[in-house]
């Protein structure tokens, strides 16, 4: 009788231990799961954030010629791609995208700019600066300004964006999905104190 009544004690005891073990092991399990397995949405971002870093401001030109630098546009969150001037159909829909997302930030339009900046020589055609208005197509990249843009993969396939400061910090793969730029460029003016 007194052995199961030890038996019974034991039992209880380990019970109680265990439960206290997981009382204070649980927060710890549900921040790891909350953290890695269900992290919450509204703290993605869409784009991948890159080490900010500030882009050269070599002497650019613009598609009549005159120079243009970089600087000209800082104040404003910039929306870049570089391409080249035939500019393709995977160019097109680069460039269509960053039209549609600046038009979706509605009153912060004044806010975004967008840049096509064409790797080699060569300037883009007619129809492309009538399919987007306000685009600014500079060409006269040297390697050093190419270079501060981080690819993962080929240049061409990104559009970065390019804060108020002139630091580049942000990248999308290619073909982004504009919703989630937008989001992330919607999130930046925001918080911002600048631009």
């Amino acid at each position: 009788m007194s052995s199961l009544t030890a038996n019974a004690a034991q039992r209880s005891f380990r019970i109680k231990l265990v439960l206290l073990f997981l009382a204070f092991a649980a927060p710890v399990i549900f921040a790891y799961l909350a953290y890695y397995v269900w992290p919450p949405q509204s703290r993605i971002n869409y784009g991948e954030l890159i080490k900010p870093t500030e882009i050269p401001d070599p002497m650019l030109r613009d598609t009549g010629g005159k120079e243009f630098p970089l600087s000209k546009l800082r104040g404003k969150w910039v929306m870049l791609t570089v391409d080249r001037a035939e500019c393709d159909a995977t160019c097109e829909k680069k460039l269509w995208l960053l039209r549609q997302v600046r038009l979706a930030t509605g009153k912060n339009m004044d806010r975004v700019e967008r840049v096509l900046l064409l790797r080699g020589q060569g300037s883009v055609t007619e129809h492309i600066r009538k399919q987007h208005p306000g685009l600014r197509v500079l060409t006269g990249a040297d390697a050093g300004l190419l270079g501060s843009f981080p690819a993962n993969g080929n240049l061409l396939d990104h559009i970065y964006i390019v804060d108020p400061l002139g630091n580049v910090m942000m990248r999308y793969p290619k073909t982004p999905d504009p919703s989630g730029i937008l989001k992330d460029i919607n999130r930046l003016m925001y918080v911002s104190q600048v631009g």
